[in-house]
């Protein structure tokens, strides 16, 4: 990885929520915001209980990767003010179950790769996080703590603040209990961050000269999806074993890696799809789906996370 491609983000949300608060149109009331956190990706709880999410990426030093983007309903006011559009090919129930019967023309997207969202929801920084999926880190690797250049190595970070984090699913095998060695716990693929009903909002895009902000009025309703989605090399394999979780170890916390394990995951068949902003495959552009049949995807991407007070 080319580490000079990466800037510390976070201070640019720091501004971002000084002009959204101070903003009398800000705030009226706002609607329904729901955001869908989905794939592999780091959640670090910061002292003021905000939340930094780091992904992965794809790095030179481990052919596992990760491709981080954005998704969001075609037409809608976040895909035009943030400068969404379509990408051909892509399948958006391959990466969440929960888009099963839907159309592909419904959605939009933007890369995700060397740039940051700054998410501010309410008045307060603190998140109230409910999401007791997240794989627990002082637990998994107890000991060990976050590396101190997260925003170096990330392919792109979120900044969270206010709001809640609840579980959620985008994969069959999430909400199984997984384990790590002799820890054993439920993870998921999956989680959702909403804010409060009528908490105004603010969704800031920033990449070197580009900025771009949302703040959705009464009447919105927005849905967001963030995904980090394991590249076709990751693909494949024992769905009861998972062996790209390095990442997550090396990148975050240098640890030895540990392959998480759950004797009832079962994998699930996906639609030939392509992946966007990477080089399309032979696989993902469905070239072979008509020869001969894809064998189930076993990856599950689980979140790791790491709180200041520990596991709960």
């Amino acid at each position: 990885m080319n580490r000079r491609q990466f800037v510390s983000r976070v201070s640019l949300g720091t501004a971002a929520a000084c002009t959204t608060l101070a903003t009398p149109s800000v705030a009226a009331p706002a609607g329904r915001v729901n955001i869908r956190f989905v794939g592999m990706m780091g959640f670090i709880e910061r002292v003021d209980r905000s939340f930094l999410v780091a992904t992965p990426g794809h790095h030179v030093s481990s052919h596992l990767g990760h491709i981080p983007f954005l998704m969001t309903r075609a037409g809608t006011p976040l895909a035009k003010a943030l400068g969404f559009a379509p990408v051909a090919g892509v399948i958006p129930s391959a990466f969440d179950t929960s888009l099963i019967g839907t159309r592909p023309e419904e959605f939009v997207f933007r890369s995700l790769g060397n740039t940051s969202l700054d998410i501010v929801a309410g008045t307060q920084d603190r998140v109230t996080n409910e999401a007791t999926q997240l794989a627990q880190m002082n637990q998994i690797a107890p000991g060990k703590r976050v590396r101190g250049n997260i925003e170096r190595w990330a392919s792109s970070t979120v900044s969270l603040r206010g709001g809640c984090l609840k579980n959620s699913a985008a994969h069959p095998d999430a909400g199984k209990v997984w384990s790590f060695g002799s820890y054993r716990q439920r993870l998921t693929d999956c989680v959702n961050f909403e804010n409060a009903k009528g908490e105004p909002t603010t969704i800031r895009l920033t990449g070197a000269t580009d900025a771009r902000t949302f703040r959705p009025s009464g009447g919105d309703s927005v849905d967001l999806w963030v995904f980090s989605a394991a590249v076709m090399e990751a693909r494949g394999g024992d769905p009861r074993r998972i062996e790209h979780s390095e990442l997550i170890f090396e990148y975050l916390v240098d640890a030895t890696p540990l392959a998480a394990e759950c004797p009832e995951a079962t994998g699930r068949e996906i639609p030939a799809t392509e992946l966007p902003y990477v080089n399309p495959s032979s696989a993902s552009l469905g070239v072979i789906a008509g020869e001969r049949r894809l064998p189930p995807d076993s990856i599950f991407c689980w979140m790791a996370a790491f709180l200041l007070g520990g596991s709960k």
